[in-house]
This record gives C-alpha cells, structure tokens and sequence, in this order.
C-alpha cells in the first residue's frame, strides 16, 4: 500500500512537468513552422510582387493600366523578374509615320517594342483580302455608318449610307490615303434570298465615303404577315474590304464569307409604295387662320404656292390677309378655291414688297363641322439669281376690322441650289471619357456637320448651325456648334446621349457614349499597416521624426547622433470602375471594362492625392507612402473642382516593430518585351516586361534589382526607400568571371561581366547608413545572393583572349573554388548583424540559388515562345525553398528560449530528486491505521518517559485487548 501511494506521489508531481516539457516542445516547433512561414512573400490581394520597372504607350491618345480583382490574375503579375500587365488604349492617333510603341525602363535600362498591326482589334483583315503596303503599317480601322434615310418611296428607290472613319485627330490626320479600305453594303429584304449590294472607299483626311443602293421596284410591292399586308423593309450590313489598287467587288446576297470578319449591322429602311413627298407644313396664324407652306426647298426660278384655310365654325364676316417679304422673292398673284363663300379682292402697291387680300363671307347654309377648308393660293416666285439667300421669309398678318384684333407669323421659304438629301454631323469618336471629374479640365470632341447631295458629294457648311444636347448633365455643346464637351460637373453617363443639329430645313442627331469614374474612388494601399523595422536605423531629416522607440537614444545623444527607427514604406494606387447609365433606367449600370476590371488612374489624380495628417505618414511621388509616427490617418482624392472627398483610405501607424527576415535580389543586364492581345478586351494588349540576368559582352553591366522581405510577410522594393538610408554592399563571390564597380552615376553598385560563368555569384548586403551606425562594426540588416550568368559570342571570346585577359574556363558551369569570406563584424547589441563561416557556405550557395530560382522567372521560359505570357503563379514556389534561407531570432525570442532552457533543467532535475526517493524507500511500509480510531487520533496526548513505554509495550504485546492509541503512535514514530 506503501509503495501505491509513493507511485501516486510521484505521478502527481510528474503530470505538470510533462505538460511543460510538451509545451516547451511544441514552443519550438511552433516557431520554426511560423518562422517557416514568415519567409513565405505575402502577397496583397491587388497588389502583385513584380519586377519594379516602369512602361508607357507612345502614340495613344489616352491609356491606362487595368487591374483584374480575379486571384488568378493578380498571380499571374507576380513575379520578381518580370511584369505583366493589361494596357487599355482608348483613343489613337491616326497617321502612319507615328505608330504605336511600349517603353519599359529599369533605372538606365530601357527597351522598346513596337506594337504590331494585328494586335490593333478594330476591325482586322485577314491575309486573303489583298496586299499590304509594307512601307506604312496598316491601322486599326474604325467606321461608323450614318443612314440619311429610314423611308423611301417608289419615286426615288435609292437608299444613301454615308461612311467616315471615328478614333483618330483630325487635326493631326495623316492617313495613308493609298491603304484606305473598301466598304461593302449589303442589302435584303425582309429574310429573303435576294440582296442588292453596292461599295464605295474611304477618301480624304476624314476618310469618308457614300453609298448608294438601288432598290427594284418589286421590292416595294406590299408583304403579307400574319394575315394583314405591311409594308416591306430592308435590312443593311456593312464590312471592310482591303484596297488592292482596283475597283472592289462587294458580294451580295448571305455570302459574306469574302468579306473580314463579320459583317456589321446598319439598320431598316422601309420601303413605301405610295407618294412619301408631304403635302406641306402647316402654320397658324390664329383661331381662325392656317397657311400651308412647302416642306422642301425650292429651286431658283422656282413658283411657290402658300395654300390659306379658313376655320369653318368661325363667325367672322370680313378680315384683311395681309403679307410682306423681301427682296429675292415676288409676288405673282392670288387665286380664289371657295368663291362661293368667300369673296377675295386684292391690293398691290406697285413696286412695294407687300400687299392685302381682302375676304368678306358670303351668306351660306352650308354645314359647320369645326373642319378647315382652303380659301385660296397665293404664289410667288423665286429669282432665278445665283447670289441669292439660302432663305426667304415672309411675314403674314391678319386683322379683323370688326373687333380691331390682329395676329401674325412668319414662314421661311428655303432655296437650294443643288439636291442635297440630308446632313450629318461627324464626330472624332463615339465616346467620351469623363476624366474632367477627376483632373478637373475639359474633355472635348470636334465636330463637324456635312451635307450629303443626291449625286453622292459630301459638302462640309460653312453656314451657321444650330445644336442642343438632349441631357446637359451628361454631355454638353459649345454655342458654335463645333465640338461637344464635358467639363468635370457631370456626374452621370450614358451610353446612348444624343445631340441635335439643324441646318435650314435638315435635321440630323449625333449620338454618343458618356463614360464616367464611379464614386467613390477606390485606394489601394500594398499595406495599411506600417511598423517600425527593427535595427534599421536612418538620420533625422525634415521628413523624419524620432520616435519614443528608437534604439539607445542616450547613446545617439552622446554621440551626437539624430537617428530614429525607419517606419515600412507602401505602394499607393487609385483605382475606379468606369459605367454609364443604359438606356433604360430599369437597367443596371454598364460597365466599360466589365465588373472585374478596373482602370488604373493614378497618374490622373496624382496632384490630388493627399494625406490628411502629414505628422503621422507622407506621400511622395504620389506613389509611395512612408511612416513617421503612431497614429491613424487617411489618404484622400479630393475633387479639383470642389472641396469633396473622391474617394478615402484609413492609415494605420503600429507602435509594433518588424524585422527584415530577408533580401530577394535580381540581376538586370537587360530587359525584353513582348505583346500580347487581351482575349477580354479588344482594345487592350497584354505587355509582359522580363529581366535578364545574361551577360553577352566583356565589361558589360549590369544593375541589382532587390526587395526587402520582412518578418511579417510583407514584400516591398527596395528602390522605393531613400537611397540615404541604407548602404547597399555588393560583393563578387568570383572575380575571374564578374566584378563589382560604384560610380556617381548610379546609386546602388553594378556587376561586370569579366569572363564566362554562372551561378550565384553576387552577394548583396543592406547595410544601416553610415551616418547611424553605433560602431565602427558594421551593422548588417538582411543578406541576398544573386544568381548572373556571362556568356560570350565567338568574336567576343577572340577579342578577350587577344587582350590576354581571358582564362581557361569551359563555357558551362563554372566549379566556383573559393571560400565565403567570414563577416567580421559580430552581432551588435541590437542582435542586427549577420556572421557567417566557412562551414555555411555550401548551404548559403544552395540555398540563394534555390530561392532566387523559385522566385523569379527565368529568361529560359520566355524564349520558348515570343509573345507568351508564362509566368509562374504562386502556388508554383515551393514554400520549403523559400525557407531554406535562414532567418535572425530577434532578442525576445532568444529570450524566451533561454527562459524555456532553465525551466526545462529545472524540471529534469525535479524529476531525478523524485525518482532516486522512490528508489531509496520502495521497500518500507505503513502500518494500516484503523479508520475509526484516526478520526480521534488528534485527542490523544502522550505523557511519560521511554522506560514506562517499553513497559506499555510489553503488557500491550501479552494483553489480548486491542493496541491503544498511544501504541499505535509510538510504533509509528519509532519507524521513522
């Protein structure tokens, strides 16, 4: 029972080690997994980890950067050695000497690509339409269809389609008039076989051209549909036709398998088999009066008939008619229709342009039904003159002797000199993108009206127009009506706004599609939350603060020093959706880019990105967000136009500390470029920009491309921080085959290609500035190996060996025979410095070779195929290479491990006390103790000496009665 009780004992005092001892265990574990996957690059759900280059389209009207909200897309970015983006272009310039080309730059590394022609998408042309002038590229050719006419009748069967090119400056038009194409009209009426088909080609600067359809006369004969006779109609398509020098033969009828691409939509014409001419446009005078004027112009010489009507329940029974016009017009003469009613007498004044119609009713019986019945005609005649007006206006004026009232008007009678069939008002393009909201300057597109004659001459007027838009709101006019505009106090779209132009007696519309920003605005921070970098110490400047947590400030004091903790810096971007409202409101907005797809529009609210408490963060460049000091602040777009907020993002500033866990390094001999057509939108190229780390000439450089890992998973650039605060130390791991060099020029080292090689041969150091650092040991923040490789042609080889400076190496990989020099400087107080040995180099080679290999996207992928996008998406890098670089254990982790040390000694030296008492005692027992009686046990007292015990023992022993109490504690204590 003994021996039960003692393993009771020690169990009890083992359960709570064990416990510590796992818990210690599972600490450790627990830190080398997190550690693990803290190496791991945290991407931001927008932003991607890149290479941090910069591109630009020269030749686009406007363009922008789209941002995909798709995960698939954002990995697809991201990689450290190259950047792949979708590029939107919105409006061109036409012409061919400028042509369209991508810029990518990396500090003084640049490389540029021409766009090529079949990336362009409007309407493109396949290799079997005709030839292509090789000496100017071919354009993305835009076209839209104007139809002058939605009626036609049977005395003039002929449909009219005007033609013009939209999505190029007129005034920097330079079209390669020689290239124009050819369109193609097709015509069929109501789903037949038949189909009537015609061509024309583009022209001039403004690329326009008119097509004329003859219509058959059977055409026009009524269709029976759904038991009831309508009138028939037809339906137009269009498509483009490359110009091959001669005149184009546009199929007709459904083949359409000649022409590129699918053949566009125009619209219906009906075809009306009665007269479509009007009877003429009515105009009241009063009550009592109408005049029917003419509905078309009149040609010179030409009479013209003004028919006067009477109201039938009128009770008057005298009026004088009385009408005046001007010179280019005459009177002929008036000529009774209701003689029976009414009685007319007329007044001239020879040589005046006026005269009276005098009416006085005769008694009748006839029956009033509240109708008009014609009176007379009065004619008159045009001057045959070739100077004459395009108008002539006639005032008329009735009065009524008997009450004294009066009343008048005036009709315009036009005068056309040529069979002009319709204007059209022709703009530079079909769109316009509201971006005056977010600059606050004008966006604006010329306009200009043409007139269309009968024989097909299109005519621009010269003469004044008139113009209203149908929606201010949306889109407005000038008074001249020479171009339509927004000016940023729009703050809706539409697809469908239309503008309505007149011309003397011609009216016509512009359509157009208002796109604008959505509001609010969307800011997109890499990380909203800075913290301070551990031992990354920087000078105080204007822009700096120190803080209440920098490093042994009593020691920057007495050595006279003014250094603070660098705060984390972060990339800052806008972003917006641009919509427009459908044409009908029941409908939802329509999204320009689809709802996926933003539009990157940084550049245009550059100087209105402001922060709101610059004492806790600061913008510079726009771009990029650095901390100075705790707090919460805000990044905000405030509207150039007003004092409105755009758009707002909260900024953190944590008190907590971050370390930098690594540094991920790059080489940049060279960078290439390749294109590739967006399958979402068809006016966007993907651009996809790749560093090469090959070297191909002697002494040629090449410049380092690095980014800062830090503890909590963040990835930034390195260039984005001031080149003040740090000191980049570039060491070469082999002389023979790379050198390092620093010149003025450039703020980071660059490599030299000396002879062949490759491997990782470049170790990079981030080292404190030198201003902060404590001691004459050099404090080290984070260590990368970059990986280059120099490969020479034949004739470079041959003209290193002749200047003698080239060895005997092989032209594969090269057996590096050298040793990594040991950092002499130890680990300082603020456990920031790196020490290395001989014994660490294989496995510091190994493991930056693995890791910038798994990171970045080698030049090898690329070459496979020139235009295709092959990066590496995340889910491609092996966590365990990544972690394979080792990482520094900040202070309060050594701590907590020497902590956990001693308390794990003490528990092994518990258990040992522990188990050498269960040895020592196994073999000795309790007496068992009578339940009832140790109840009491606490009532007795012995009082005596040792001898009167022994005897109490004797007499107890031969005594059949039970033990006493005091027996029973004597015997226990004698044990013991």
């Amino acid at each position: 029972m003994m021996e039960m009780k003692t393993q009771r004992c020690v169990w009890r005092n083992q359960f709570p080690a064990l416990v510590l001892l796992f818990g210690c265990l599972y600490r450790v574990s627990a830190g080398r997994s997190s550690s693990m996957s803290e190496t791991l690059p945290r991407f931001s759900s927008s932003f991607s980890s890149s290479l941090p280059i910069s591109c630009h389209l020269h030749g686009a009207d406007l363009s922008f950067f789209l941002v995909s909200d798709s995960p698939q897309e954002v990995m697809r970015n991201g990689t450290l050695s190259s950047l792949t983006q979708p590029l939107y272009l919105h409006l061109l310039h036409s012409g061919s000497t400028p042509s369209l080309s991508v810029n990518c730059s990396y500090i003084n590394i640049t490389a540029e690509a021409l766009v090529p022609p079949e990336l362009m998408q409007g309407v493109g042309l396949t290799p079997g339409a005709g030839p292509v002038s090789s000496s100017k590229p071919l354009l993305s050719w835009k076209v839209k269809a104007h139809l002058l006419s939605s009626s036609i009748g049977a005395e003039q069967p002929q449909v009219y389609v005007l033609f013009y090119m939209i999505g190029h400056r007129w005034k920097e038009a330079d079209l390669p008039l020689e290239n124009l194409p050819y369109v193609c009209v097709v015509g069929t009426r109501d789903q037949s076989d038949d189909s009537i088909s015609a061509a024309c080609r583009l022209q001039g600067i403004l690329g326009m051209c008119v097509v004329q359809l003859n219509v058959p006369m059977s055409w026009f004969s009524p269709v029976l549909s759904r038991r009831r006779l309508q009138e028939p109609a037809i339906e137009l398509h269009y498509s483009l036709w490359l110009a091959d020098g001669g005149d184009a033969e546009c199929a007709g009828g459904r083949d359409r398998g000649k022409g590129v691409g699918d053949m566009q939509r125009i619209g219906l014409v009906t075809l009306s088999s009665g007269d479509s001419k009007s009877d003429g446009t009515r105009v009241r005078l009063d009550k009592n009066v109408e005049i029917i004027m003419p509905s078309l112009p009149v040609k010179q010489g030409q009479k013209v008939k003004f028919k006067i009507l009477m109201n039938t329940v009128s009770t008057t029974e005298q009026l004088t008619l009385r009408a005046q016009y001007g010179e280019g017009i005459n009177y002929v003469a008036v000529k009774p229709s209701n003689l029976a009613t009414w009685e007319i007498k007329q007044e001239v004044a020879p040589g005046s342009a006026s005269f009276s119609i005098f009416c006085e009713r005769k008694p009748s019986n006839e029956r009033m039904d509240g109708s008009f019945e014609e009176v007379m005609v009065v004619d008159f005649e045009m001057d045959n003159f070739i100077t004459l007006q395009a108008s002539h206006a006639i005032l008329w004026r009735v009065e009524y002797p008997s009450t004294g009232e009066t009343a008048e008007s005036v009709t315009l009678v036009y005068v056309r000199q040529r069979d002009i069939l319709g204007i059209v008002p022709l703009a530079e393009d079909t769109e316009i993108l509201n971006t005056a909201i977010l600059t606050g300057q004008r966006v604006s597109l010329p306009v200009k009206v043409v007139t269309v004659d009968q024989d097909g001459t299109v005519r621009e007027v010269d003469d004044p127009v008139t113009c209203r838009s149908t929606d201010e709101d949306v889109l407005k006019v000038s008074p001249a009506c020479d171009e339509v505009y927004v000016n940023g106090k729009e703050m809706r779209g539409r697809v469908s706004v239309q503008v309505n132009f007149t011309y003397l007696y011609l009216n016509s519309q512009l359509e157009l599609s208002v796109w604008v920003p959505r509001l609010p605005l969307q800011i997109d921070v890499s990380d909203v939350e800075l913290s301070q970098v551990k031992g990354w110490r920087v000078p105080i400047t204007g822009n700096k603060r120190p803080t209440r947590d920098s490093d042994d400030d009593e020691d920057d004091e007495r050595r006279g020093k003014g250094c603070t903790l660098q705060y984390q810096y972060a990339l800052v971007r806008v972003l917006t959706h641009l919509v427009a409202e459908p044409s009908d409101p029941a409908h939802d907005l329509i999204h320009m880019l689809g709802p996926d797809w933003s539009a990157d529009i940084t550049d245009l609210v550059l100087d209105f990105l402001k922060v709101e408490d610059e004492r806790i963060a600061r913008l510079t460049d726009g771009r990029v967000l650095m901390g100075r000091d705790l707090g919460i602040t805000t990044i905000q777009v405030i509207s150039p136009l007003s004092d409105s907020i755009l758009a707002e993002k909260t900024i953190t500033v944590l008190d907590d500390k971050v370390s930098v866990s690594d540094l991920l390094v790059h080489i940049v001999s060279s960078l290439s470029i390749s294109l590739q057509l967006s399958p979402q939108h068809h006016n966007a190229i993907y651009i996809t920009a790749t560093a090469n780390d090959l070297l191909q000439t002697h002494k040629q450089e090449a410049l380092i491309s690095a980014w800062v890992q830090y503890s909590d998973g963040s990835v930034t650039p390195l260039n984005i921080y001031d080149s003040k605060d740090f000191t980049l130390a570039v060491t070469s791991l082999d002389e023979n085959v790379v050198s390092t060099n620093q010149d003025q020029l450039h703020a980071w080292p660059m490599v030299t290609a000396e002879h062949e090689g490759q491997g990782s041969l470049v170790r990079v150091e981030m080292l404190i500035s030198e201003t902060c650092q404590k001691s004459k040991r050099k404090s080290v923040l984070a260590m990368g190996v970059g990986s280059v490789r120099v490969k020479f042609g034949q004739e470079e080889k041959n003209r290193v060996q002749g200047e003698g400076r080239y060895s005997d190496l092989d032209n594969g990989t090269r057996e590096h025979k050298h040793h990594v020099q040991v950092l002499e400087e130890e680990t300082d107080e603020d456990g920031d410095g790196w020490k290395f040995t001989k014994a660490e180099e294989v496995a510091l080679r190994k493991v930056s070779t693995t890791t910038k290999s798994s990171i970045t996207n080698q030049v090898s992928n690329n070459d496979r195929g020139e235009g295709q996008i092959n990066n590496p998406t995340q889910d491609e890098i092996p966590s365990d290479e990544l972690a394979a670089n080792p990482r520094r254990l900040s202070d309060l982790e050594i701590g907590m491990y020497a902590l956990l040390g001693v308390f794990g000694l003490a528990i092994l030296v518990f258990l040992i006390n522990c188990i050498s008492f269960a040895f020592r005692y196994r073999h000795k027992q309790l007496p068992v103790l009578d339940r009832g009686t140790l109840n009491h046990a606490h009532d007795w007292v012995w009082l005596g000496n040792g001898a009167e015990l022994r005897i109490g023992i004797k007499v107890t022993r031969s005594s059949p009665q039970r033990p006493s109490i005091a027996t029973k504690v004597w015997r226990r204590a004698n044990i013991y």
